[in-house]
């Protein structure tokens, strides 16, 4: 039986009891590239960065840092403030605070002289090897490598410029071009579409769907061949033991489709690990449906197989291959380790604070020794208790929080980093768990 040696046992993506998504709390990268902005007096749109629901608030991104809107019972289309994509927030001015009252989606449009072309459309072209098109990824660069459409090619959209004129058919302006970024609500590739239109091209279109139309749709993403050998990634042969000690890609632990359903322990509890699956067609798709039912996010396959590994130049290894997945969670932007921060709960650190951000009836059951305790709903109008001579480590009770509260007080100019791990208090004590 596989063991898994990752202890963590919550990823940067805090637990569903406190976000309305899943998603990571800071924005996505696929997320339209918009700030927050006044459309009226009482509307704001931009990307949501996280939602809390013990604090009753949704982080937006504005111009010069996070913006917090509360939101209350009365509150409707609370489905669609969903981390790290764009809506359109309606509020009511109750003193300081901004309450919400109607959340609707921001949805993309295509552009001025491009065209919207559908999932079954673009499949028909990636399964046609005569098709004459080009398929562009206008995400950043990593969200690309992990997984992206078969056939796309990668040019970010605050790349397009420099990268169009080598990556792009310039000298066949009436070539389809197609971009895709993260979904109805991602501004990315109509952004990149528009810029492709001013360059001269002529048959520009837009896949609004994107990357999650195409996964919705039941078809594989693919990941980049760098990124299966180099990436910190969860890599899976599925094929049967015979043919993986044949040949296998390195860093592949072997387990067969008929043994994968009980192997669910075995796996990351952090479903932030990317998994990369390789073996037939068959064994793949079933494979990403057993395993998106754990919860992982970001599942993709080997661009062809072993065979495609091979004809791009790669080698395969003979003999069994690893017996235990070991990946843990690589430390975020802005975040503190568990040794770090409880080195600076037992006072360790004389240039350190630690900032509770959780709720007063959840600090009513402990916290940590020295620890300051402002609600992150409190938090902006009470920056003056906090001294900029110290790093501020933010902790809540996951992690969701914590990281809205960094970003708020990175905004306001002191120095922060927070902590993504369950904290668990009782008895006046409070625990770490891993």
């Amino acid at each position: 039986m596989l063991t898994s040696k990752l202890k963590l046992t919550l990823p940067l993506l805090a637990c569903a009891a406190l976000l309305a998504s899943t998603s990571p709390v800071w924005s996505s990268p696929e997320a339209a590239p918009v700030q927050v902005t006044t459309q009226a007096a009482d509307t704001a749109t931009g990307k949501v960065m996280g939602v809390s629901k013990k604090a009753k608030m949704i982080t937006m991104e504005g111009a010069s840092g996070p913006v917090l809107i509360k939101f209350d019972a009365a509150t409707t289309g609370m489905e669609y403030a969903a981390t790290g994509e764009a809506a359109m927030v309606k509020f009511r001015l109750d003193g300081k605070d901004k309450i919400a009252t109607e959340i609707k989606p921001k949805l993309a449009a295509a552009p001025e002289g491009t065209t919207e072309i559908t999932t079954p459309d673009v499949l028909t072209l990636v399964s046609n090897p005569q098709a004459d098109y080009v398929l562009i990824d206008s995400r950043p660069a990593a969200r690309y490598a992990e997984a992206h459409i078969p056939t796309a090619i990668s040019i970010p959209v605050e790349k397009m410029g420099e990268m169009a004129k080598t990556a792009l058919p310039m000298e066949h302006k009436d070539k389809m071009l197609i971009f895709y970024c993260g979904g109805p609500t991602c501004g990315l590739s109509p952004k990149a579409a528009s810029m492709a239109v001013k360059m001269g091209f002529s048959n520009v279109k837009v896949m609004l769907a994107g990357a999650p139309g195409w996964k919705k749709g039941g078809q594989m993403m693919v990941a980049d061949n760098k990124f299966v050998a180099e990436g910190n990634i969860v890599l899976i042969d599925l094929r049967s033991a015979e043919e993986a000690a044949a040949g296998h890609l390195a860093r592949a632990i072997n387990i067969p489709l008929a043994k994968l359903a009980e192997a669910a322990d075995d796996f990351p509890a952090g479903k932030t690990a990317p998994i990369i699956l390789y073996g037939s067609d068959d064994e793949v798709k079933k494979g990403a449906k057993i395993i998106k039912e754990w919860g992982f996010k970001t599942i993709a396959q080997v661009v062809g197989g072993v065979a495609g590994w091979q004809a791009a130049g790669n080698q395969l290894i003979k003999g069994a291959t690893g017996t235990e997945i070991n990946w843990v969670r690589i430390l975020g932007a802005d975040e503190v380790s568990s040794g770090d921060f409880m080195k600076a709960v037992a006072g360790k650190s004389s240039g350190q604070m630690i900032l509770d951000v959780r709720g007063k009836d959840e600090v009513g059951s402990g916290k940590f020794s020295g620890a300051t305790n402002i609600p992150l709903d409190e938090l902006e109008a009470r920056l003056g208790e906090l001294g900029k001579d110290k790093e501020i480590l933010v902790h809540c009770s996951t992690g969701a929080r914590a990281e809205l509260a960094a970003a708020v007080l990175k905004k306001n100019g002191l120095k922060a980093r927070f902590l993504v791990a369950e904290v668990e208090c009782e008895e006046g004590k409070c625990a770490i768990a891993e």
